[in-house]
């Protein structure tokens, strides 16, 4: 028997990018609860081939959301070549395309995930501190198209913000340490913030408010496991697989959406409320994924519960996928294009 020796993480990446990839895989972990959705058949739309870029090349791009109007596009990203400090919010206007213009730009502050306020004014995101190598995140406000940003949560590790369908309220995810995270409510007429869902043993994130009135968000449940490196036994944490819930805020009910066998991971509601964009791994070959892009992209139909392949190597860790206002394009995070970036696919 060797000895079980402790296996080094690289934390701050999953505090960033969520459950990023040094999640050590296990397919023989149960699910995250004996609560599990019925079998359903996965119906292609035969869309595969028919996305492309959403931004120009030379950026690397993280996140990206539309605008309400479905008029302009904000994004998390950075010039390729430059340093991960400046990670920061740019604007596009379109029809016609203009450039990216930088939102934000302030040195030792690296800004993710944005999201669009439901007036168009404003954008909340996540904002991330290196300095004095203590790196800590926080949710901030910015106005659109101008205007000093405002912080809103104290952290020290906020992520993953969306607003409520009315803008009154954000949720989002705080961590409490890299193997647990509860989802939090902020209210904006009086800067409170209170617990949503906290539970011990559970790692929650990307929140989302749906139209339904519903917060859907990933859950993962880590555990220990052991892994054989170079004739060498660790000890890690294996995140298992992911599964999609829904919380009711009204009284705090949790139903199960996606909960199977899977990897399931960032739900985000259609604008029409009736669809659920997710990222998940099932019925996936080896030709349709790659080392960093192990996912797929689906939908759910919620009127009829059934399942709908949309496109293949779709990252399985990072940014949620982002409906286009007009409910008809789907944006999505992948490593397709080598660098990191978004695509674009147009569905039926």
């Amino acid at each position: 028997m060797k000895k079980l020796q402790t296996f080094p993480l690289i934390v701050w990446l999953v505090m960033i990018f969520g459950v990023a990839g040094v999640i050590a895989e296990n397919n023989n972990l149960p699910t995250s609860s004996p609560m599990a959705t019925p079998q359903v058949t996965i119906l292609a739309l035969n869309l595969a081939g028919t996305e492309i870029r959403l931004f120009p090349a030379g950026y690397d791009i993280w996140a990206c959301d539309w605008s309400p109007d479905g008029k302009a596009l904000v994004c998390a990203g950075k010039i390729q070549g430059e340093d991960s400090l400046k990670m920061r919010i740019w604007y596009q206007v379109l029809d016609p395309v203009g450039d990216l213009t930088p939102l934000t730009n302030t040195d030792q502050l690296a800004d993710f995930a944005p999201r669009w306020s439901p007036d168009g004014t404003k954008i909340v995101m996540t904002r991330r501190s290196f300095k004095s190598n203590n790196l800590t995140s926080a949710i901030w406000l910015k106005e659109i198209p101008g205007g000093a940003g405002k912080q809103l949560t104290i952290g020290p590790e906020d992520r993953d913000p969306a607003w409520s369908p009315n803008g009154a309220q954000i949720v989002f995810c705080r961590s409490q340490g890299p193997y647990k995270a509860d989802i939090m409510l902020f209210n904006i007429s009086d800067n409170t913030t209170k617990v949503l869902i906290s539970k011990d043993g559970e790692l929650l994130n990307n929140p989302w408010w749906g139209k339904d009135g519903k917060i859907y968000f990933t859950k993962f449940c880590p555990g220990p496991k052991t892994v054989q490196v170079s004739n060498q036994t660790y000890a890690v944490m294996d995140f298992g697989k992911g599964s999609i819930w829904a919380l009711n805020p009204e009284d705090n009910s949790i139903t199960p959406v996606v909960v199977d066998e899977y990897d399931n991971r960032a739900p985000v509601l259609s604008p029409d409320g009736a669809k659920l964009a997710f990222v998940s791994d099932r019925n996936l070959s080896k030709d349709s994924t790659s080392k960093l892009d192990r996912g797929g992209l689906y939908i759910k139909d919620l009127k009829n519960d059934q399942i709908y392949f949309i496109t293949s190597k779709v990252g399985l860790n990072g940014a949620s996928v982002t409906w286009n206002p007009d409910g008809k394009r789907i944006a999505f995070f992948t490593f397709r294009s080598i660098r990191p970036s978004v695509w674009v696919i147009t569905l039926p």
